[in-house]
């Protein structure tokens, strides 16, 4: 019920005309797009599952594989779509590590084709499931023949359907770069397969991308033994990196407006790491242990600066494969 001038007066009390951009950019959704928080305008009201709507942030996180640190975070409105900020993690990965990301870890809401392609640019295994793959066999395409099962004639440019029949290229989608492909006027009607094939009254459809070649590369890789392996051990990686911070009284937001908020994730991505760095610690040497023992000695500890660049060292020639998740 708070038009924009309330925005304007906000980041003119606050002096930080920074935060104002996010304020003026249109949020998704009919309640974010009609309504504003009078006490945290960033915050956006979102649903998870079958819970209430309510303001929320959402974080994305990174983590490497072999020590869990985390080494790349972001806060989001509730709203955001977190496939969205999937390169961005990478980008601040390779940014904090200095190591190129050869795998990324992550669940199905990743696996988009822009992500897909953007792994195969920049040389990347994606090890997480495609969405569409996930929603097989549910909603509309419940009892009805996946893509899979249709031959693509790369030669003559046409698809054919389990009863032998054609789809031909009919239509190109600019938006979302593919072709579309059907079958002949009538030639659904006469089909003894068509309740197992479409429930459209137009007939079966195909949709096929411009760079479906490189998507199929992709999708092979995403569907490997070993991005099954990596799919498995990121779930309880990933669920102890938030239980972490459950454990720590940082569930919820402590402060108000996006840029605190990022600033409370830092902090509690830090207190994470350093957690991790003193269980990583290895155990000194037997000699100078020894040395340690005789009465009087007084030599040189560690400093947590040391302690710290020893642990950096040890685990960033590792860091190559990258857990992402969000929350």
């Amino acid at each position: 019920y708070l038009n924009k001038s309330y925005q304007i007066l906000e980041s003119r009390l606050e002096q930080e005309q920074q935060c104002s951009d996010s304020d003026d950019a249109l949020k998704s959704g009919t309640a974010n797009q009609k309504y504003i928080s009078t006490t945290d305008p960033d915050a956006s009201v979102t649903r998870r599952g079958k819970g209430k709507s309510k303001l929320q942030y959402q974080i994305h996180r990174g983590v490497d594989k072999n020590c869990e640190v985390i080494t790349a975070t972001e806060v989001t409105p509730g709203e955001v779509n977190e496939a969205h900020r999937m390169q961005s993690l990478v980008d601040k990965h390779q940014e904090n590590t200095g190591k190129t990301v050869e795998t990324v870890v992550a669940d199905s809401k990743y696996g988009t084709i822009e992500n897909y392609l953007s792994c195969h640019e920049r040389e990347i295994k994606p090890h997480f499931n495609s969405l569409e793959q996930t929603q097989k066999g549910t909603g509309k395409k419940k009892d009805i023949f996946p893509k899979e099962v249709f031959i693509y004639d790369r030669e003559n440019d046409v698809y054919i359907c389990p009863a032998g029949e054609m789809l031909k290229r009919r239509s190109y989608y600019k938006k979302r770069m593919h072709y579309e492909y059907i079958a002949s006027a009538g030639t659904c009607d006469s089909c003894q397969l068509r309740r197992k094939c479409t429930k459209a009254k137009s007939g079966r459809t195909l949709k096929r991308h411009i760079r479906q070649d490189d998507l199929d590369i992709m999708l092979d890789k995403a569907n490997s033994i070993a991005a099954k392996k990596d799919i498995k051990t990121r779930q309880h990686l990933m669920e102890r990196s938030y239980a972490r911070s459950t454990r720590y009284g940082y569930q919820r937001a402590r402060w108000r407006r996006l840029w605190r908020v990022q600033i409370q994730e830092y902090l509690t991505s830090a207190i994470q790491n350093i957690m991790v760095l003193i269980d990583n610690v290895k155990e000194q040497m037997p000699a100078l242990a020894m040395a340690q023992a005789k009465p009087g000695y007084q030599g040189p500890r560690l400093s947590l600066e040391q302690l710290y660049l020893c642990f950096k060292k040890a685990i960033t020639c590792n860091m190559n494969q990258f857990y992402v998740t969000f929350q």
